[in-house]
């Protein structure tokens, strides 16, 4: 149904955050079924259950073993239908899933209670934060607790929320709607790591939100926000560790002294720090101008996308051919095919019309791409390494710097999807 796409798309200076960011939040929280992948980031998940087995919302289903465990717990009560059945992931790939059947009971699991906060250690909400399977919210997917230890000197614990991609809007409307929680996880967070210090950093352009936070933090010494330019790639990690700390760093943010969450990241911290919740529902924005009523839609984590568009109104009328990307327009994935799951690392669905069809021209050597990468790279020079297969030269262009902004196709006059080529770039350099 859908064309294949690099997922960069041109955008405008409002970047279209507009289409579903005042809109009220939309709650899909009775699918009939739900899906779970057996597979997240090329790493399986072992089936802590069978055929036949009848679960409890919030209840552990499967595991990834390993140097980082992960957990995933069922968003629904009913029956085990099938395991490994194959289903579409937003990663563009097809995954073994778990797959449930929902009786709408809502039957809770019988761990999932309030906690006494005040007793709780920061070992002890680092091991909530791991049990109840919380992950990155920001796409990554890597589980939240691996990044939270008190000995490691942090103190400063960053919330990225400038969703500087276009169109997604979800952290924008969760801190609208959820700023107490937002600012308790904070708190939690903090706590983990014995940090003395929170901050927001937002898009200062987003004047509304940022007088709701201001009044929200009014009475709170230890957060703050910090308020970052209306430019894109400003929600990069590293951009926004540099700016706060006032230092720069190799590896990871832990190296100056910081550690960097997501908004429903934070949030769900939060829940599961308060009520011993999994994680198994969060906010995805629904977007674009192929679908009739773009909107924010709280969603059980398993459900599937295009039940998801129905319910809010489905794609407009006449729609020919168009992309369907799982992700930001800038860095995400385009899917061939709207029957797949929303699965954690899924943060928006953005449908675009089709409008014409862009054909690749030879590169004129303008240097456009180099001249906007943010992290220093010549993109057309790694992309002539790949074409040359000349893994040694490709290594020595520090390919692997590449953080897949998108910004290098974006800008690229002859839409040379250089994104997808340094990508693949990477993959090749990494074999050797």
């Amino acid at each position: 149904m859908f064309k294949k796409s690099s997922g960069t798309l041109i955008r405008e200076h409002s970047g279209h955050k507009g289409l579903s960011e005042n809109s009220p939040i939309v709650e899909f929280l009775k699918p009939n079924f739900v899906y779970f992948p057996l597979m997240e980031n090329n790493c399986p998940y072992e089936s802590l259950v069978n055929v036949g087995d009848k679960v409890k919302v919030g209840q552990l289903i499967s595991i990834k073993s390993g140097r980082f465990p992960s957990f995933t717990h069922s968003s629904v009560s009913g029956e085990v239908i099938s395991i490994d059945k194959k289903m579409w992931h937003p990663s563009g790939k097809m995954v073994p899933t778990i797959e449930i059947k929902n009786d709408l009971q809502e039957t809770m699991f019988e761990e999932i209670k309030d906690n006494d906060v005040s007793n709780l250690s920061s070992k002890d909400i680092i091991n909530i934060v791991k049990n109840c399977g919380v992950v990155g919210l920001g796409g990554a997917c890597f589980p939240t607790y691996v990044k939270y230890n008190p000995d490691n000197n942090i103190n400063t614990i960053i919330i990225n929320a400038a969703e500087c991609e276009p169109y997604i809007t979800a952290d924008y409307v969760t801190m609208i709607n959820n700023v107490n929680e937002l600012i308790r996880g904070i708190s939690y967070i903090m706590k983990a790591n014995n940090a003395s210090r929170g901050v927001i950093a937002v898009k200062k352009y987003h004047t509304e939100l940022v007088e709701h936070l201001q009044k929200s933090l009014a009475n709170i010494n230890n957060i703050s926000l910090f308020l970052l330019d209306n430019v894109y790639p400003a929600g990069w990690e590293k951009y926004i560790v540099q700016r706060v700390q006032k230092k720069t760093y190799k590896g990871l943010p832990a190296e100056v002294g910081a550690v960097v969450n997501n908004v429903q990241t934070a949030v769900s911290v939060c829940q599961a720090v308060e009520k011993n919740m999994p994680l198994i529902e969060k906010i995805i924005t629904f977007t674009g101008k192929g679908l009739k009523e773009p909107k924010n839609v709280r969603v059980k984590i398993g459900s599937l996308v295009n039940e998801i568009i129905d319910f809010i109104g489905g794609y407009i009328d006449d729609l020919e051919d168009a992309y369907l990307i799982a992700g930001g327009p800038m860095t995400g994935n385009a899917i061939v095919f709207d029957n797949m799951i929303a699965a954690k690392m899924l943060g928006s669905v953005i449908v675009m019309p089709k409008e014409k069809q862009e054909v690749e021209l030879p590169c004129m050597g303008c240097g456009k791409c180099t001249e906007i990468c943010p992290v220093f790279l010549s993109p057309i020079l790694i992309k002539n390494a790949y074409d040359d297969k000349d893994v040694e030269k490709i290594i020595k262009l520090d390919a692997n710097r590449c953080m897949a902004c998108g910004l290098c196709s974006y800008v690229c006059p002859s839409r040379i999807e250089l994104t997808d080529i340094v990508t693949r770039a990477k993959t090749l350099a990494n074999k050797k």
